[in-house]
């Protein structure tokens, strides 16, 4: 970590307040300083954005996938309606 002994948070003291901060729970006065701490430390930075792409990573990778049989229906009326381009001469691009 960087040398941020002058700022009012140091390095463990953001690392203390980070789920906090991610839930938008800092009162405003807290959150101030601890976003100028991320302006002045990029080792706090890089924690802070790599924190938030695995929560962002986590929350794509749990989205509800498209049951099964509706995947068939979809892909069965899309093949239909690029038949039916061709078969009118479009590109179907």
């Amino acid at each position: 970590m960087t040398d941020c002994q002058d700022h009012p948070l140091d390095c463990r003291k953001v690392h203390e307040l980070l789920d906090d901060y991610l839930d938008d729970e800092l009162k405003e006065v807290v959150l101030g300083e601890l976003e100028t701490h991320l302006e002045m430390c990029p080792d706090c930075t890089l924690h802070v954005d790599s924190v938030k792409k695995v929560i962002r990573l986590y929350r794509e990778a749990t989205e509800e996938k498209v049951p099964v049989d509706i995947q068939i229906r979809l892909r069965d009326v899309l093949a239909r309606v690029r038949d039916e381009t061709e078969e009118q001469g479009g590109s179907g691009d």
